[in-house]
């Protein structure tokens, strides 16, 4: 049986790069003799439907390859501005970083680590893997929901995972160097209000 061909639209996909946030794609339509060869980005809407927007179409591959190329270098600079930022050393955590969970133990209030494989691989970095889970009904043993509300530890971004995107709870005494500041930072500003609260009394 022959394989399904990757499609956008009319065009069959030649070629697909995710990188920086955004998925960028190549495609080809012989059956368009004004416009064979496209390049465009892919995401879903807010129904949920793939959109492919900024679709730029010619006849001339080497123009509709130029443009592709631009586009995947503006994410890359888009990334190699985001690793600056940070500036921490880009490790990556694994199962042997995560303690035991208990098993009734709920994951809410703890710092977790998500698997590297969920993640795109320019971000498969200790500072994307690590926040704190602050709800969800994934975060229960055996609970029916899949939901995971994550705070990352070193921006305070929050979003959402499932709980299949969790690789376990991290073990603090194994954590990098930056994420113990960052842990000592959080505990500093998460009792502080306690502290003025008792010193007001």
């Amino acid at each position: 049986m022959a394989k399904k061909k990757d499609m956008a639209g009319d065009y069959e996909i030649l070629h697909s790069i995710r990188l920086g946030g955004r998925l960028m794609l190549m495609g080809y339509n012989p059956k368009d003799a004004k416009a064979p060869y496209m390049t465009c980005y892919q995401q879903p809407n807010l129904l949920g439907d793939t959109v492919y927007p900024e679709a730029i179409a010619s006849n001339d591959y080497f123009e509709i390859m130029q443009t592709f190329l631009e586009r995947l270098q503006t994410q890359a600079e888009k990334v190699k501005t985001f690793k600056a930022t940070r500036n921490v050393p880009f490790g990556v955590m694994g199962i042997e970083d995560c303690r035991q969970r208990g098993d009734e133990e709920s994951l809410e209030g703890k710092l977790i680590i998500l698997r590297p494989s969920s993640l795109a691989a320019e971000y498969r970095t200790a500072d994307c893997q690590l926040g704190f889970a602050t709800g969800g009904f994934g975060c229960s043993p055996g609970a029916g929901g899949r939901a995971v509300y994550f705070k990352e530890l070193y921006s305070g971004d929050e979003c959402r995972w499932d709980i299949g995107d969790v690789l376990g709870i991290a073990d603090t005494d194994k954590l990098p160097a930056w994420a113990k500041e960052k842990m000592a930072e959080y505990e500093k500003k998460r009792t502080a209000p306690k502290k003025e609260r008792g010193e007001a009394r």
